[in-house]
């Protein structure tokens, strides 16, 4: 039998659209409207085929086809049950837990350090958790949808403030902190991060689609000449690794990879040419390494003290005690005090816990409905393997990086409000995954 399909959909699909449009007024996901409107008249129009395929007039079939499908308010209900906030309670208990191995640490390190007044307390981390929670709340409310709208302003301002980190600096520990009043902040370590959030934000932009290489080789280059004018080898690698998960979530080609290596190089050439500070970090930092690969007793005194913690510290460590010896221990050698004092179980307590909330958030990433959205949870979890894995390669000396710390495990209050901010864009997206319709890219 055959039917004019669209004529039908025009003459007599008042009755399916009347019942939709009831469905559709108890269905709380507005955003999910078109696409649940389309599955549901797809669903009625096959009913009203099958009716008439028996012999029932197209009126009837329509009729018999919205009485088989139940009352409006308990089909909305189903739809309500599927597409509704899904709150990712397993990152949440992970992150809590972390931070209170932080907070462990860092009560241990003050009752062992009492007198040491320039060792951050578990007061002064719970304060500069305020600003971080801020940070949370506010980017899980903006929502990472309107983060990929404005990719272009993102990708802007961090490389602006991050210029003038450079040249209207202050100057902590030998390095560049962005000053706004009595607050400073820690810019060129928090750029990285939001960087590669734009890069991947603005892969699917059109314009740049039609321009990759050009834009690649612009866009690519100037944070590399900002890390390296400021002898920031961490940001770099951080940088550089992210490029490639970048990369990798935007499909680019053997040859999109030749030009951003092109533009790595170049950029890179000539900041080692052309500033003196870098090209002496460089030799120092690479030589140190090439010591510590040798077993040279001829490396830096950060790295010899922290391999001796690790040798030294055995199973259960050395308990609660003066730690005068480990330089910056609040801040970027937490996780090194906390195997000193509770040894290599603790160490291992660490690990465990940090694997576990970067294999959550990227195992729920691949599960997200918006390919932006798994791409972007695909991201932020990478990242924070990538920060993990750098600063222990550099803790057992594989790598020539030191000074990074474990995410949030730390005094920085610009890290923790950075890595606050990241899990808030990775909760909304989730919050929203089953809510959020699927789009073509």
């Amino acid at each position: 039998m055959t039917r004019n399909v669209e004529g039908r959909d025009t003459k007599h699909s008042s009755i399916l659209e009347q019942f939709v449009g009831q469905v559709l007024s108890h269905v709380k996901a507005k955003q999910m409207h078109s696409e649940i409107q389309a599955e549901l008249l797809d669903h009625l129009l096959n009913e009203t085929e099958s009716g008439m395929d028996y012999g029932m007039d197209e009126a009837a079939s329509e009729k018999q086809a919205v009485r088989n499908m139940g009352d409006p308010s308990v089909v909305a209900a189903q739809f309500n049950q599927v597409h509704r906030p899904k709150a990712p309670w397993k990152l949440w208990i992970s992150v809590l837990v972390w931070i209170a191995i932080c907070v462990v640490g860092l009560f241990a390190v003050q009752a062992g350090n009492p007198q040491d007044l320039y060792r951050l307390s578990t007061e002064g981390y719970a304060w500069r958790l305020v600003p971080g929670g801020v940070a949370f709340l506010f980017a899980f409310w903006v929502g990472y949808q309107k983060l990929q709208k404005g990719a272009v302003w993102l990708y802007s301002l961090t490389l602006l403030l991050s210029i003038l980190t450079i040249f209207l600096s202050l100057s902590i520990n030998g390095q560049s902190f962005l000053s706004i009043g009595t607050i400073s902040i820690n810019m060129l370590y928090i750029s990285p991060f939001l960087v590669l959030i734009a890069l991947y934000s603005m892969s699917g932009d059109k314009f740049v689609k039609m321009h990759r290489p050009t834009l690649f080789l612009a866009l690519l280059s100037p944070p590399i000449i900002i890390y390296l004018a400021d002898g920031r080898l961490l940001q770099l690698c951080t940088y550089l690794c992210g490029v490639l998960v970048v990369g990798k979530l935007a499909g680019w080609k053997w040859g999109y990879v030749k030009w951003a290596a092109c533009g790595i190089i170049i950029a890179g050439g000539l900041c080692y040419g052309f500033i003196e500070r870098l090209r002496l970090l460089v030799h120092i930092r690479i030589g140190n390494w090439l010591h510590t690969l040798n077993g040279s007793a001829d490396i830096s005194y950060l790295q010899n003290i922290v391999q001796q913690i690790l040798r030294e510290a055995g199973w259960f460590g050395h308990g609660i005690g003066e730690l005068a010896s480990l330089p910056n221990v609040a801040s970027d050698n937490l996780s090194i005090a906390i195997i000193h004092m509770f040894g290599w179980v603790g160490g291992l307590i660490m690990l465990i816990a940090l694997t576990i909330i970067i294999t959550t958030m990227f195992r729920q990433a691949r599960l997200f409905r918006d390919p932006y959205a798994k791409g972007l949870g695909i991201l932020i979890s990478s990242m924070m393997a990538v920060h993990s894995l750098l600063y222990i390669g550099g803790i057992i000396g594989i790598v020539p990086i030191n000074g990074a710390g474990l995410p949030m495990l730390g005094s920085g209050g610009s890290e923790i409000l950075l890595w606050m901010m990241l899990l808030g864009l990775y909760s909304s997206a989730h919050w929203n995954k089953d809510m959020i319709p699927v789009l073509k890219q």
